[in-house]
């Protein structure tokens, strides 16, 4: 109401904005970019689930939690470890990986809490998996792969925390392919116009999906400069 803003770009500057973006549209805000329907629909873990399910793109096996009780059957039904992971929060806070009932207990509180008004989700922890990030750019319709990411770490370590390559160093020309392929079904799935980034293991042969962030991740700025070409420039001109 101060600014009398024409539009408002929520999908950089970090996992706030993201969270905004509900209560800005319901005040009647124009957002920029990719809509807030789309970002629930990353955000909140049940539903980027379901929408992974819908499209055949694989994850590791999870639930969205209802109650202990089930959390517990299922913890149990797909074997420890599992990994707890609330929805619209930044990547690592409250999640936890469970490696028994106590520990899944008090990990659901802690999810609990912080996320008190969105849906926690339990997933299979894939032990001894690499993790790939893929940012990227949409207008809706085309795709932009900026980098594919290849984590030195095992998969476990927080991404902020975690050393990267560009380009892959490891990765075999089917698992490049494969990834490309379910980014760019992904983004268009999510109708994201302007910037994002997938999160993924990769076990084996397997290539698995983690999360989607539909906005600026902490590597663009990386990949922007290895590719030579700027991503947030790109994304701002598919923006209005």
């Amino acid at each position: 109401e101060k600014e009398r803003a024409m539009g408002i770009v929520v999908n950089a500057g970090g996992q706030i904005p993201n969270n905004l973006a509900h209560s800005l549209t319901r005040a009647g805000a124009v957002l920029l970019g990719t809509s807030s329907e789309s970002i629930d629909a990353a955000e909140d873990r049940a539903k980027f689930s379901a929408l992974l399910d819908s499209l055949g793109i694989a994850q590791p096996g999870w639930s969205a939690l209802t109650s202990k009780e089930e959390a517990r059957r299922f913890a149990r039904q797909i074997e420890y470890p599992v990994l707890i992971r609330p929805s619209y929060v930044l990547s690592g806070s409250a999640m936890r990986i469970a490696y028994n009932e106590p520990e899944l207990d008090a990990s659901l509180d802690l999810a609990a809490s912080v996320s008190r008004e969105h849906p926690v989700v339990i997933s299979k922890f894939v032990r001894n998996a690499k993790e790939v990030d893929v940012d990227g750019v949409s207008d809706g319709e085309r795709v932009i792969i900026g980098a594919i990411i290849e984590h030195i770490e095992k998969a476990g370590i927080h991404s902020g925390d975690a050393c990267m390559t560009i380009p892959p160093q490891t990765l075999k020309q089917s698992i490049i392919k494969t990834i490309d392929y379910n980014s760019r079904r992904i983004a268009l799935a999510l109708g994201i116009r302007g910037p994002f980034n997938i999160q993924y293991l990769v076990s084996g042969e397997k290539v698995m999906v983690i999360e989607c962030n539909l906005r600026a991740s902490r590597t663009m700025p990386f990949v922007s400069k290895t590719w030579g070409t700027n991503l947030m420039e790109l994304a701002a001109h598919v923006l209005v």
